[in-house]
């Protein structure tokens, strides 16, 4: 016969996302998931909110959820995947749940105002750069020295971290996001990869 004396309330969604102690017990938990459209390319995890009808990434602090953490690979934009709910947020849960985020239907409306494209931007160049490990003011001040130095004729400047940039490049779809946080246009021919290692 077991000795724990819980009650049947589950401990663990009281805190899911937290750091724990020992004294926390093996546990079950329910968590609200909602099928979603992704707006844009998300990756496991990531933290997201619905704009327009469709996922997006968030900012911790406005997200309403995260993309599904079981997800091996990418979600491309305008494929179907589970939105999960942040824990303690549902306001009713009997199978069929209730989410401020969501009509009874369960459509998609905003939760929150709709974050401008430039946080959008901030927060895919913030969880790219977090990826590699690097800093988003590492990261925006390495593309500003690069494009400088394309401008001045040079080759570009690279960052470089010892071994920590093997592998790893900027992509394509930096730049953008780039020129949006920063509000100045980069031309075709002063992009590209600014990272480069020391191997």
């Amino acid at each position: 016969m077991s000795s724990d004396k819980r009650s049947v309330t589950t401990d663990a969604l009281e805190t899911l996302g937290m750091i724990i102690t020992e004294n926390e017990k093996r546990d079950a938990i329910h968590l609200a998931v909602e099928n979603v459209v992704a707006g844009m390319s998300l990756r496991a995890g990531e933290h997201i909110l619905i704009k327009d009808d469709v996922a997006v990434l968030a900012m911790p602090t406005q997200g309403i959820g995260i993309v599904d953490p079981f997800i091996d690979g990418p979600v491309d934009k305008g494929q179907h995947f589970w939105l999960v709910i942040y824990p303690r947020q549902i306001t009713s849960l009997r199978h069929v749940w209730t989410h401020p985020a969501f009509d009874e239907q369960s459509d998609p409306v905003a939760a929150l105002p709709a974050p401008t494209e430039k946080e959008v931007s901030e927060a895919w160049i913030k969880n790219w750069a977090a990826s590699i490990p690097l800093d988003f003011a590492t990261v925006l001040q390495g593309a500003s020295d690069y494009v400088e130095d394309k401008k001045a004729g040079g080759y570009g400047e690279y960052l470089c971290f010892g071994g920590l940039l093997e592998g790893e490049h900027v992509p394509d779809e930096f730049w953008p996001h780039y020129e949006t946080v920063t509000g100045f246009p980069v031309d075709e021919s002063h992009r590209g990869s600014f990272f480069t290692c020391s191997c």
